[in-house]
């Protein structure tokens, strides 16, 4: 089994990590820029697009810097294979329109955002099916510090402090309101509110505020770039519990109740990703549309945007 992968960051190489566990026959391909590039084990370099031509793929990753994808999906588009493509799936709306344009080869496209495979989330969605209540407010919340998230790296330079490369807390985090609307459906209406507070050195936004109108709820999610001591919760306030998202301690908790409701004894970086590749390889193999595709990762964008 071919795999290409666009991009090599930390992200690509969750990728690689958990094909190389799944798949004892995977053979992995990635399109570098430079020649001067660390090679990776297991990882084969090809430079130049006519290499590439020459070998069949079974699928391709796209997990470049999000300003790129836009003009790698249509260059893969001519071959013809599924694509994965690493969230956002791109990063304005006059990106949003030109994507729009084209004619679109495989429909086996995923947008990858790992988070509806966390245990957590998934332990909730069946539990609000299971134990239904009437829903009165939904809060999610990920405030962070973007220096320390590449302690190695200058802050500064990451894509995420540079608008231009589709950096800024909206896109970075937009995982938070994928999964609101994972578990709770597409918002009648919303509205957003982005800025730059922080004293920290990007260009990008650094905190951003949706609000989600239901039928009969709100659901807010609010992201930051500038909080020190990290704090990544949601709250689903129902008439007869309150039940509260930790994604820090890795548990679910009725705080009514004060009764942990799910733990997540040995958590590692690796089990979304995990979780995200297999369903997606059973998507491929079974010739069934993915969940999350451009259609729907371009409505939840707009929330954003």
């Amino acid at each position: 089994m071919n795999v290409l992968i666009v991009g090599l960051g930390s992200i690509a190489r969750k990728h690689i990590h958990v094909l190389n566990e799944l798949r004892q026959d995977v053979r992995i391909y990635a399109l570098r820029s430079s020649r001067n590039s660390m090679d990776l084990p297991q990882v084969h370099n090809l430079y130049d697009w006519a290499a590439l031509l020459k070998i069949n793929f079974h699928f391709a990753i796209i997990a470049n810097p999000s300003s790129l994808h836009l003009e790698y999906i249509r260059r893969l588009n001519a071959l013809n294979i599924p694509l994965m493509i690493e969230k956002p799936l791109v990063i304005s709306m006059a990106q949003i329109i030109e994507f729009q344009k084209l004619e679109l080869r495989n429909d086996l496209i995923y947008v990858a955002c790992n988070m509806r495979f966390h245990p957590l989330i998934e332990f909730i969605r069946g539990y609000l099916v299971q134990i239904p209540r009437k829903i009165n407010e939904v809060n999610a919340y990920f405030g962070s510090y973007l220096p320390a998230w590449r302690p190695d790296s200058d802050y500064r330079k990451v894509y995420s402090a540079r608008k231009e490369l589709g950096g800024g807390v909206h896109l970075d985090l937009i995982h938070e309101p994928d999964y609101v609307v994972y578990l709770f459906g597409m918002p009648i209406a919303s509205r957003n509110s982005k800025m730059k507070v922080s004293e920290l050195a990007i260009n990008s936004f650094d905190t951003s505020n949706t609000l989600l109108q239901y039928q009969d709820f709100h659901a807010q999610v609010v992201v930051n770039y500038f909080r020190k001591d990290p704090r990544r919760i949601c709250e689903i306030i129902r008439d007869e519990d309150t039940l509260r998202i930790d994604f820090i301690n890795n548990e679910i908790r009725d705080t009514t109740r004060d009764k942990t409701l799910f733990r997540l004894a040995q958590p590692s970086v690796y089990t979304t990703y995990k979780r995200q590749m297999e369903y997606f390889l059973e998507c491929i193999d079974l010739r069934r549309i993915p969940m999350n595709t451009p259609a729907e990762a371009i409505e939840i964008l707009k929330l954003v945007l």
